[in-house]
């Protein structure tokens, strides 16, 4: 990591002395994905969490960053079956003879935590089987404790690069990934609150034979949602899978107030029919009572640009900051969802990253956040991964025709069982 930081400020140096640097640059790009990528590999773990998600920001970062990273979604190098049959059978409390007909040896998909195999029950069904690593836990926890100190350091060296409430997240939801029942949970639950979809499937669970760290599922094939020719021959546009992605996840955070919040493109997929297919649960977020309707609070106030409602409603969301000053929290939410409503945008441009870069880092110096409540953490994450799928998509998504439906639309109660006659009415 020092490397990769020096050899930036080597290419920044060359500017200031009146170099070109467009190909320095451009090769520091290259080289610094790379190494990142070797290094995700080799430490596994949160390295490449991390890798997952910067590889899906194509709205932010350089090319050259998406297109090596993007490879960690799912095809990260995968363990020989031979290191974790012992380990299955230990979790499933029986021999796999016994439970599986047959199971591919090579896995159709392996990522930060676990790797997946296709196998068939001996009643016929096709499932996925999630198998975490299984010293994972350990590595997780050495994981935290050195990106506590790479961003404690980091903050020091550039002020405007504080991530300190971020890895308090990290340590919050972490865990729960690792926890394979609490992610059969999660996905029971969306599979109830988007029953009514037929635009999308979420794989059923196979309980009898999931444990903590043993997942089944039903197999469930597909081509990634960034897969522009795997779309296509599947029926689907590109443009028209952006809208539907803007769309699910607005039903999700504005009216069942829980969400899928790691929709990398390893987790979704299209199937041959044009389904989307939702993966990995591990990360699913439940509001508050109430936070719901604050972020809705929050939303109708950046779309009409008020910036007392906006600083209150941020307020009433438990943003805190030094001083009871709507500025800083209006630009903050003009970055959040401001400039994309009035651009009619779904994704970041260049130049709206290059003005709040600005903007931003003024408005907190003159009146810096002392708080942060974490759910709107997530909710970033989410928009950040889906911005970078829409800017893969090319999508022309007008976000404020896409939210205003379910503005006004009750948030469901009871545990995830959606009341869909009040949902807006979808041509999907």
């Amino acid at each position: 990591m020092a490397r990769v930081y020096v050899g930036y400020k080597w290419v920044q140096l060359l500017g200031k002395l009146g170099r070109d640097t467009t190909d320095a640059l451009h090769h520091r790009h290259q080289r610094s994905a790379e190494s990142i990528y070797a290094l995700a590999v080799r430490l596994e773990g949160l390295p490449i969490k991390v890798c997952q998600f910067l590889g899906s920001r194509a709205d932010v970062l350089p090319r050259a960053y998406v297109g090596v990273l993007s490879e960690l979604q799912d095809r990260v190098p995968p363990r020989a079956m031979e290191q974790i049959e012992p380990f299955v059978r230990a979790e499933i409390g029986k021999p796999l003879e016994d439970v599986f007909a047959e199971i591919d040896r090579e896995p159709i998909a392996s990522a930060s935590l676990a790797q997946v195999h296709r196998a068939r029950l001996h009643d016929g069904r096709e499932v996925a089987v999630k198998v975490q690593y299984p010293e994972i836990e350990e590595v997780v926890h050495n994981d935290l404790a050195n990106f506590k100190f790479f961003v404690k350091v980091l903050s020091k060296l550039e002020r405007n690069f504080d991530f300190t409430i971020v890895i308090r997240e990290v340590e919050k939801y972490v865990p729960l990934e690792l926890d394979f029942l609490n992610e059969a949970k999660n996905a029971e639950r969306m599979k109830t609150c988007l029953a009514k979809r037929t635009d999308v499937f979420v794989p059923g669970v196979i309980r009898e034979y999931s444990a903590r760290r043993v997942l089944l599922t039903e197999y469930a094939p597909g081509v990634r949602v960034t897969d522009i020719e795997g779309l296509r021959a599947a029926g689907v546009e590109p443009r028209e899978m952006a809208d539907r992605l803007i769309d699910l996840f607005s039903e999700m955070v504005l009216v069942h107030g829980f969400f899928h919040a790691d929709p990398h493109p390893g987790n979704l997929l299209v199937d041959s029919g044009g389904r989307l297919v939702l993966l990995d649960f591990g990360l699913a977020k439940d509001f508050e009572p109430g936070f719901r309707e604050g972020i809705t609070k929050l939303v109708m106030a950046i779309m009409i640009n008020d910036k007392v409602q906006i600083g209150a409603a941020f307020r009433a969301l438990g943003f805190k900051t030094r001083r009871e000053d709507d500025e800083s929290l209006a630009v903050l939410g003009e970055a959040f969802l401001g400039w994309a409503l009035r651009n009619q945008k779904s994704y970041a441009e260049p130049d709206m990253l290059d003005h709040f870069n600005e903007a931003l880092p003024r408005a907190m110096k003159d009146n810096p956040l002392i708080e942060v409540p974490s759910d709107i953490l997530l909710v970033g994450r989410v928009s950040g991964l889906l911005s970078g799928i829409g800017k893969q998509l090319g999508s022309h998504v007008d976000i404020g025709a896409a939210l205003l439906p379910y503005l006004a639309t009750p948030p469901t109660t009871g545990a995830g069982v959606a009341d869909q006659e009040s949902a807006p009415k979808r041509s999907h």
